[in-house]
């Protein structure tokens, strides 16, 4: 009788406990699908990836790596903004939380995956002509891109990874037609125009990440792996990253 009550009370458990995980995923869904992590925790257990006290935090300004919680002071004089504290290529991606086109506040570590899916993150406006030309040939197949002298046929790979949820693609706008600061009706209008269901359309509103990546070009897209670490931190273009998920895709391709 004993053995039957122990038994009982360790299915219970085990009940109430799956319970409990269906709840909480069950009151954290995304009006766009996108995916739930529960273990994201794990991640920044032993760093903050997303510190921008200064001095030291990431986008403060530094004279020398020491200057820096991430020991990367970037010092790039084409810039002529003076030194500050960036990210760099084997650093968590920061843990941000951004509004996207149907107003719930999205956690990209949300994205973070065992399936080895690798993340595209772009950096745009709504007034940069070639954002709305890659917004085009991602949502419509359009070729007005394919004109631009940055292009390369391979690419349109990629649309495919894209469409078939090899890959994620996100789309993080920081200024409005007007170079004001994005907003959620920027990501709502932006997905009005080019309605593509699979990509989060999120606004960096408080210019949060812009303030840690500087663009100097848009697009420019960074290349995320499926743990959030950096493959490719770009401030200007999409080619590193394009050629890069490239490499890794026909790698995979390679030995499936």
């Amino acid at each position: 009788m004993k053995n039957i009550y122990i038994f009982f009370s360790i299915f219970l458990n085990i009940c109430l406990s799956n319970s409990d995980t269906a709840k909480k995923i069950q009151s954290y869904n995304y009006s766009g699908g996108w995916p739930i992590n529960l273990d994201k925790k794990q991640l920044t257990e032993n760093f903050d990836s997303a510190n921008l006290n200064c001095p030291n935090g990431l986008g403060c300004e530094c004279d020398e790596n020491d200057d820096c919680l991430n020991n990367n002071c970037n010092k790039n004089q084409l810039r002529r903004k003076g030194n500050y504290c960036s990210l760099k290529e084997g650093d968590l991606f920061p843990q941000i939380k951004l509004y996207d086109q149907f107003e719930d506040e999205v956690d990209i570590y949300d994205f973070a995956n065992k399936d080895d899916k690798y993340i595209l993150i772009e950096m745009g406006t709504v007034w940069c002509g070639p954002c709305h030309s890659l917004a085009s040939w991602l949502t419509w197949g359009e070729n007005e891109i394919k004109n631009k002298p940055f292009w390369n046929e391979k690419y349109n790979i990629i649309k495919d990874l894209i469409d078939n949820g090899d890959i994620y693609f996100i789309t993080i706008l920081y200024e409005d037609e007007f170079r004001d600061g994005a907003t959620i009706e920027t990501s709502r209008e932006w997905y009005s125009t080019y309605p593509k269901d699979l990509i989060p359309i999120l606004s960096d509103s408080n210019k949060w990440l812009h303030s840690v990546i500087r663009p100097t070009g848009i697009p420019a897209i960074s290349l995320i792996g499926p743990d959030m670490r950096i493959i490719n931190l770009s401030d200007r273009g999409l080619n590193k990253s394009f050629d890069l998920i490239l490499d890794i895709y026909n790698e995979n391709k390679q030995y499936d």
